[in-house]
């Protein structure tokens, strides 16, 4: 059997955690070594950990530096066959871990298996995500069909996010993640990297996970009206994706007709859910940023970043 280690990111969501860790070493394959990457939460994370877990290796970062940065710690640290990166707002299947492996190493092209991810508060549980990509056209989300039927056992995709297990071999050939990107459209960015490695990435479907978020469609959240840093990355991160993978002409299509429809969408929003000035500020200037990356393809470094704006959550 593949040694494999698990990495978890978390930030002040220390029950969430705790229950996390608890279905990892309750599975049907327990890991060869569980590493936390704590994002300054000081809510006793820390201190739980240590009394409750404490075979697990702990990395405290002084700041929150994103989902971006600290998977890039852990696949810095690669030691293993394999590595499952995982939020901290899932309670595997017992049997999720085993069935991803068993497949991961089945096929010499996978470079990345995720599992189906339901809504763990929905009752019944319903499907919440099982992979997809953005359109090089339009920058639209392309989800794969949630009401799948039996005889489909897997799904493509270059969203990639949550609960990722990823192969050595290809890790080491793809690099780390652009930090930059901090945490929306960094999944994909690395995805579509990857498969130029010659690595692709599939949803196993009968491999699962309970996500443990509570989704509102008409939350500012999903718009990233949370916090100034999130709403800076929505403004910018999709032209610098399109810009990236997308031929000439899709590009221009996007650039000029899709990309002003969302900047005028984000910032009616922005209206309707009375954002504070500093998020128009912060969503101008991902607008700025986005065209300085297109016209020059530079990005600030994550420092410059994290000094511009307020610390953001986790997620």
């Amino acid at each position: 059997m593949p040694t494999i280690a698990v990495a978890i990111i978390t930030r002040n969501r220390k029950e969430l955690l705790k229950e996390c860790l608890a279905s990892v070493f309750g599975g049907t394959l327990v890991p060869d070594e569980v590493r936390v990457y704590d994002n300054a939460s000081d809510d006793g994370t820390i201190e739980m950990l240590k009394a409750d877990f404490p075979q697990v290796k702990v990395i405290a970062n002084k700041e929150n530096f994103g989902l971006s940065f600290c998977h890039n710690l852990a696949l810095s640290d690669f030691t293993t066959d394999a590595m499952l990166l995982l939020d901290d707002d899932n309670e595997v299947a017992p049997d999720m871990l085993e069935k991803l492996v068993k497949k991961l190493f089945s096929d010499p092209t996978l470079g990345i298996v995720l599992p189906l991810f339901y809504n763990a508060y929905d009752v019944p549980k319903t499907v919440c995500f099982c992979g997809g990509e953005t359109s090089m056209w339009s920058g639209r989300n392309l989800l794969n069909d949630k009401n799948f039927s039996q005889d489909v056992k897997s799904y493509p995709t270059r969203r990639i996010p949550n609960a990722t297990l990823i192969k050595k071999e290809a890790a080491e050939k793809t690099g780390l993640m652009d930090d930059r990107l901090f945490s929306t459209m960094a999944d994909e960015d690395y995805c579509r990297r990857m498969e130029k490695q010659g690595y692709k990435a599939i949803f196993l479907l009968d491999a699962v996970t309970d996500h443990k978020q509570i989704v509102n469609k008409s939350d500012a959240r999903r718009l990233g009206l949370t916090n100034p840093l999130q709403t800076y990355i929505f403004a910018r991160n999709r032209a610098v994706l399109i810009k990236r993978y997308g031929s000439t002409i899709q590009f221009l299509v996007f650039f000029i007709f899709w990309q002003p429809l969302y900047h005028l969408y984000y910032l009616l929003n922005m209206l309707r859910y009375k954002a504070p000035a500093s998020f128009v500020r912060a969503y101008l200037k991902g607008v700025w940023a986005s065209l300085v990356f297109v016209f020059t393809g530079k990005l600030p470094p994550l420092t410059e970043i994290l000094k511009a704006f307020s610390q953001p959550e986790n997620k």
